[in-house]
């Protein structure tokens, strides 16, 4: 049997199929989670952005592009919400 070699390109290894070894935080749960994470984290340097404006400590401008932030954040949150209970719902039907 003839075997072809091309320069730069190392032989793969093969195809394993069976259960994947779990890895923390990388999956769709994780990505979830850091996603809600970073939603709340939004949220409260939005409450804080308003503490500030309403003190005198911040301007105007700056604490309505951290609540806009926020706003953006959540909405987006809800709208994936959205999409994967219509999924689930798609998937429950079959």
């Amino acid at each position: 049997m003839n075997t072809w070699h091309i320069e730069g390109i190392a032989p793969t290894q093969p195809l394993t199929i069976g259960p994947k070894a779990k890895t923390s935080g990388t999956g769709f749960a994780g990505l979830l989670e850091n996603a809600l994470t970073q939603v709340n984290h939004e949220q409260h340097l939005s409450d804080d952005a308003i503490q500030k404006v309403v003190k005198g400590e911040m301007g105007i401008p700056e604490g309505m592009m951290a609540v806009s932030k926020a706003d953006l954040s959540l909405r987006l949150l809800i709208e994936i919400r959205s999409k994967m209970l219509d999924a689930y719902q798609q998937i429950s039907r079959m």
